[in-house]
């Protein structure tokens, strides 16, 4: 009989085992379905700039009915009697982002054509009314604007300034929030001095206005 008895734990033994196993490997399978299933996300980047997607002007204190969104330079200036506003936006269309969508990040890179005497700080606000390349100073002291979404200092030299617009551009995604771009402001105080940008239709590529975004959908 002890042999018998020891030939029937030896049987359980193996039947548990084999069970065992078989849940561990079922348990594992599942386990990889359900990591694979949350990688449902599709990551891209849509870069634009250019006149095909970007329009951009300035508006001049001192030329309160003048239109310069045909120029090849943005101008900004805390100038007393001269102030100037550049103002920039970017069709978004062309990245097809469904509202489903989300900006992970969103960089709208800026490129200093002349540089001013002293380092400026110049402010990023949103625009929260239609303008075009038309628009005039007069037309732009009736126009809605929102909180300053970020700034950034010129220094003295050419360079490209990039700033994070993330929060702005993930709106615009999410929210159908009308895209009506950003105005820079040199908000400090008056002085005669200029920041120069360069605009959509300068004839060198790496001076136009840039937006990165990196989404998911």
């Amino acid at each position: 009989m002890r042999p018998r008895r020891l030939l029937l734990v030896a049987a359980a033994l193996t039947l548990a085992f084999g069970a065992s196993t078989a849940f561990a490997a079922t348990l594992g399978v599942a386990s990889w379905h359900i990591w694979s299933g949350s990688q449902t996300l599709t990551k891209g980047t849509c870069t634009l700039t250019g006149t095909t997607s970007t329009t951009d002007t300035y508006v001049d204190e001192n030329s309160p009915n003048s239109s310069f969104g045909s120029g090849t330079t943005l101008s900004v200036s805390p100038r007393s009697g001269r102030e100037r506003w550049a103002f920039v936006r970017f069709d978004l269309s062309s990245c097809a982002i469904p509202a489903t969508g989300g900006a992970d990040s969103a960089t709208l890179s800026l490129r200093i054509t002349t540089a001013p005497a002293s380092s400026r700080t110049i402010d990023v606000d949103p625009v929260l009314t239609t303008w075009s390349g038309t628009s005039t100073w007069n037309n732009a002291q009736t126009f809605s604007y929102g909180p300053t979404t970020t700034s950034f200092t010129t220094g003295t030299a050419v360079a490209t300034k990039s700033v994070a617009v993330t929060v702005d551009v993930d709106d615009l995604i999410k929210n159908g929030t009308a895209n009506y771009g950003w105005r820079l402001m040199d908000a400090g105080a008056a002085t005669n001095v200029t920041t120069t940008f360069g605009a959509a239709n300068n004839g060198t590529a790496s001076n136009r206005p840039q937006l990165v975004i990196n989404y998911e959908r």
